[in-house]
């Protein structure tokens, strides 16, 4: 099954794509890097736990 959904947000250097979130969020310019999660729902709650000031998206994985 292929993967649905990334978590994204806009920064002033583009877009960037959540890699890793464990105790802090590191972000990627690269959607190839981004993790994926199997639904929009799994990206949305993850994007959710996010500190409000990230303001981060869950999006449809390119690929």
């Amino acid at each position: 099954m292929a993967f649905a959904a990334v978590v994204a947000r806009t920064s002033p250097q583009g877009m960037e794509y959540l890699v890793h979130n464990k105790g802090r969020a590191e972000w990627a310019a690269s959607a190839e890097r981004a993790d994926r999660y199997q639904s929009f729902r799994d990206a949305t709650r993850e994007a959710l736990r996010l500190p409000s000031s990230l303001r981060a998206y869950a999006m449809p994985a390119e690929s």
